[in-house]
């Protein structure tokens, strides 16, 4: 039994007023350089002159080379520029405003004309040949079809309507016709009577971005070989390769005559002969302006003894009376009377979670792993028994009572949907595996549930007929999405689907089979997650508080008056240290006692054998290494903690992991878990918490949060405030404008931030880039293309002259559980990992052996090896890289290890991978004083390992021991529970 916290019900004060903090202070930074990755080029057909797109920027260029002008603003977030006809307007697909629509803009980069408009992607503009419409790629109709515009007018035509993905149009010079790309092969369609023919067929090798050239006799595209990206010209049936470049970028290859081509690759601008390959480069130089903030971060109070008001509360549910509420905190189920105090219902120090009221308010139907994994129990609320109603193999949890409290409808760790008869246990599976689905909600009549799924890239709302199985989908509003696949709804009430939509609570008013029967009406005004309800009112969630509201929005507060303190251990821990890697010098200590006394390092003195006995732990390791804690700079600790359970913290320091940042979470779970882990009511690491990633209007991820107007994005920063947030990241459909506005918002209270770009984002006060090579809005990276692409000079000058961190997050690591197929047995994955992980995990192993088939993310040695190349680029720059997993999308805990080898088996130094994971993470997160190095006055975050790691990388996985804030876990501790 671990010891639980001191947990304090009180009444609290009133918070003083935030002191004034300094401000800001931006500095300016010219990063000039001479290559470009990803750079598209387009050339004018009246001078010659280039204009290039380098990392977001637009830049003219003279026919000869020289030094470039930017042009346009940082925002207009252009892509695929093309001259028109006449060189007077350029054409590009703009993200401006959250959604790809084509504008144009003069040739010097004003006059920026808005040419589409809408909700749908508007991709690959391509003038006609006289400059009057544009062809583009676009999903209005639902598949991506070729479509006109009328430049002048707007005016829409759809000319493609095949099933198939029709993209990336290239004009025939005598207009009649238009190319495009489907699938791997390149057709045409006649604008005449709409006949489609082939002109370049399917063959090996990925086809991109074709080109007419001016005669109408070749058309110029790039494709994908086994020695890289090339340019290829096609002449009738003849198909040959053009140029000896072997990373030409995925843009249109531009005709500046009818036999020269010009386009990136490799870095450079070149311009190539079609007859004979012959080729030459344009030079250039392009400098790039950059606004980076300095100011004083977030404080973090590790010692902190004074009670702090809980926020972190997790679905409340509303008893059916309105009365009563019950709710997880502090790693435990708690019920409340309205305005009363809080009573724990479990003491026992497991994951309970998902509490839901049966429709007679007796009992409480909630999922805990006390029995090994997430199973569902009914409690009777009045004679305090319980009965457990499931047990099989995985995860159930998200319960919800059927209207006669016969049956629990659930979820499993795969997202299908259950019910389960609560007298007899009996199984009846609902739906299929799901992408995340939101907890379900039963009508009224019973007849059917309702939850929130992904659809067409929205968070729309399932119906499902629980006796047919039938499903359909409705939209919460037009184009628009429930908050979040979690908490946020749709439940059922008398007045229709209750959800939050843009960041407030809302109410779609529907028949009984949940047929909307009108439009969507707002009930808040303030932001709102998790609503419940019960007794015709509705309680939700409102910046870290409760708020009881009727259906017409008069809202008040309904205080939680629970504290917790900060775990404040009584340790007097000396440990014997054969060798101490310190996090700050290449070599380690020998035989030295670090002397633990409460949660931090008092003395690091050389061995002494006659220290005093009583009253003090001493841990032997005069055969062992110590190292500082290891922290996973990029998890999303919560995305499947219901299915890991208490087992993912004791999995995170049993590996030596002592803290970890979440880059994406569901925020008050996030913040549950920050405080639980504070308080020592859960096991696990130091937890840098962020909410939801910030997104537009399409999302896939069940824990990004679409931010569709200004006023939601003032409500989302006014929510991270008060929630506390460790981190704000924004993600690949956020508006660049927006983004900076967020970094510059979140650094006047503290709070850093990132993304997956690159630029802009570095040029407007972003602190850091997630991933070398992450998704994008783009659907590459511009700093790394995952197969072929190069990283180039731009790359490397921007990130080491801003010292922007990039973290790792190499899935290409797995390739290294070859080198030691053990991890895959080791007992703290047999223990730790659930069945489905472990099955995961092995299949990796097959994946690096060749013994079995490789998924989406996995990596090869090459790959491995390429990444670790360009970390070593990077760090010899000057740039910094931070160690991080993307866990549990990588083997959690397991990956951090393959990412530091990796690191060490492809040529970066013990030392240099050690400090991505200790005392560089820790400058990062603004904690370096407290955290990263074993030092005098310093947090006890400390690993025990067998070997020396501070020589041997595949050391550091060899942990016998953990110490967390000055308390000591052994690794059996660790996984006795669930051994």
């Amino acid at each position: 039994m671990k010891t639980l916290p001191v947990v304090v019900l009180c009444l609290l004060a009133s918070a003083p007023p935030a002191q004034a903090r300094p401000p800001s202070t931006p500095t300016t930074t010219s990063v000039t350089v001479s290559e470009g990755t990803n750079l598209a080029v387009t050339v004018s057909p009246r001078d010659g002159t280039l204009v290039f797109d380098l990392q977001g920027k637009l830049f003219s260029l003279p026919p000869t080379g020289g030094a470039a002008t930017p042009i346009a603003d940082d925002f207009l977030d252009p892509f695929w520029p093309s001259f028109s006809p006449d060189g007077s307007r350029i054409a590009v697909q703009s993200f401006a405003d959250g959604t790809f629509h084509l504008r144009t803009l003069g040739a010097d980069g004003r006059d920026v004309r808005q040419v589409t408009k809408g909700e749908y992607d508007d991709l690959y503009p391509a003038w006609s040949p006289d400059g009057k419409f544009l062809a583009f790629a676009s999903d209005r109709e639902g598949t991506s079809d070729i479509w006109t515009v009328d430049v002048a007018s707007g005016a829409l035509r759809r000319v493609t309507t095949a099933a198939g993905q029709e993209s990336q149009p290239t004009w025939a010079p005598d207009g009649r016709s238009i190319a495009y790309t489907q699938g791997n092969t390149v057709e045409s369609v006649s604008l005449a009577d709409g006949a489609v023919s082939v002109l370049v067929p399917a063959s090996a090798g990925f086809l991109t971005a074709p080109s007419w050239s001016p005669d109408g006799k070749r058309l110029a595209f790039v494709r994908t070989t086994q020695n890289g990206r090339v340019l290829q010209v096609s002449e009738g049936s003849a198909v040959r390769s053009v140029g000896t470049y072997t990373d030409v970028f995925p843009f249109p290859p531009r005709w500046a005559s009818a036999d020269e081509i010009v386009y990136g690759a490799n870095g450079k601008i070149v311009v190539s002969k079609a007859a004979d390959g012959a080729s030459r480069t344009v030079p250039f130089s392009a400098t790039l302006t950059l606004e980076r903030d300095q100011y004083p971060p977030k404080e973090h109070d590790f010692d902190a003894g004074k009670p702090q008001q809980v926020r972190g509360v997790v679905a409340p549910a509303l008893s059916p009376d309105g009365k009563t509420v019950v709710f997880k905190a502090l790693n435990d189920i708690w019920t409340m009377p309205v305005g009363g105090l809080p009573r724990r219902l479990a003491k026992d120090g497991f994951n309970e979670l998902d509490p839901a009221w049966s429709p007679d308010g007796a009992k409480i139907a909630y999922a805990s792993d006390k029995a090994g994994t997430e199973d569902l129990y009914v409690l009777d609320v009045a004679a305090r028994t319980e009965k457990r109603v499931t047990s099989v193999d995985g995860a159930e949890f998200s319960p919800a009572w059927s209207p006669d409290g016969s049956r629990l409808a659930f979820q499993d760790q795969n997202f299908a949907t259950w019910a389960v008869d609560v007298a007899s246990g009996a199984l009846t599976r609902l739906t299929p595996p799901l992408n995340a689905s939101g907890r379900p909600s039963w009508s009224p009549d019973g007849r059917t549930l309702a939850m929130a799924v992904s659809s067409a890239d929205l968070n729309r709302i399932l119906l499902l007929d629980v006796a047919t199985g039938a499903t359909r989908t409705v939209e919460p509003a037009p184009f628009a999405s429930i908050t979040s696949r979690g908490d946020d709804g749709p439940i059922w009430t008398p007045n229709g689907l209750v959800f939050t939509l843009d960041g407030v609570v809302q109410v779609l008013p529907v028949d009984a089979t949940g047929t909307p029967t009108g439009p969507v009406r707002q009930i808040t005004r303030e932001s709102a997650d998790a609503p419940t309800f019960g007794g015709g009112s509705l309680l939700y969630l409102h910046n870290g508080g409760l708020r009881l509201s009727t259906l017409d929005g008069r809202a008040r507060d309904v205080p939680v008056r629970l504290t917790y303190t900060q775990d404040r251990p009584d340790t007097r821990l000396v440990i014997h240290a054969g060798r101490l890697w310190d996090g700050r010098n290449a070599q380690p200590r020998e035989n030295v006692d670090i002397v633990v006394v409460g949660n931090r390092i008092r003395t690091i003195e050389p061995h002494r054998a006659d220290r005093p006995k009583q009253g003090w732990t001493f841990v032997d390791a005069s055969k062992e290494t110590v190292t500082p804690g290891l922290v996973d700079m990029h998890n999303h600790q919560e995305i499947r903690a219901k299915s890991f359970g208490d087992r993912q913290g004791r999995l995170l320091l049993s590996y030596g992991i002592t803290t970890t940042r979440s880059t994406g979470d569901p925020a008050y779970r996030a913040l549950e878990d920050r405080e639980s882990l504070a308080s020592g009511a859960r096991i696990g690491p130091r937890f840098f918490m962020t909410g939801e990633m910030l997104d537009g209007s399409r999302l896939g991820w069940e824990f990004a949060r679409p931010v569709r107007t200004h006023q939601q994005l003032d409500l989302e920063l006014d929510r991270a405030r008060a929630l506390g947030y460790d981190l704000i990241k924004t993600y690949e459909r956020f508006p660049v404008s927006w983004q900076a506005e967020v970094a510059q918002k979140a650094h006047a209270i503290g709070i850093p931030t990132t993304s997956h770009y690159l630029y802009p984002a570095v040029a407007h006060g972003v602190d850091m880039k997630e991933h070398l090579a992450g998704p994008s809005k783009w659907g590459f990276g511009f700093a790394r293309e995952a197969s072929y692409g190069g990283v180039y000079d731009d790359v490397i000058q921007l990130a080491s002259r801003s010292r922007m961190p990039f973290s790792t997050t190499m899935f290409s690591a797995s390739s290294l559980l070859a080198d030691e197929p053990g991890l895959v047995t080791d007992p703290r994955v047999r223990a730790l990992y659930t069945t489905q992980d472990q099955q995961a995990l092995n299949a990796k192993l097959l994946c690096a052996q060749g013994r079995g088939p490789c998924g989406f993310l996995d990596g090869s040695p090459a790959q491995a090896k390429r990444d670790v190349d360009l970390v070593k680029r990077l760090v010899g720059a000057g740039a910094i890289v931070l160690a991080g997993t993307d866990s549990p999308l990588d083997s959690t805990a397991v990956s951090l290890h393959l990412n530091l080898r990796s690191m060490a088996k492809y040529g970066m130094t013990p030392f240099q991978a050690l400090q991505s994971a200790t005392l560089l993470p820790a400058r990062q997160l603004g904690v370096e004083d407290d955290l990263g190095s074993v030092e005098e006055g310093k947090l006890a975050d400390l690993v025990i390992t067998s070997g020396n790691a501070s020589q041997d990388i595949n050391a550091l996985a060899n942990v016998t021991s953990v110490v967390k804030n000055g308390r000591l876990h052994t690794v059996p501790d660790l996984i006795g529970p669930f051994a």
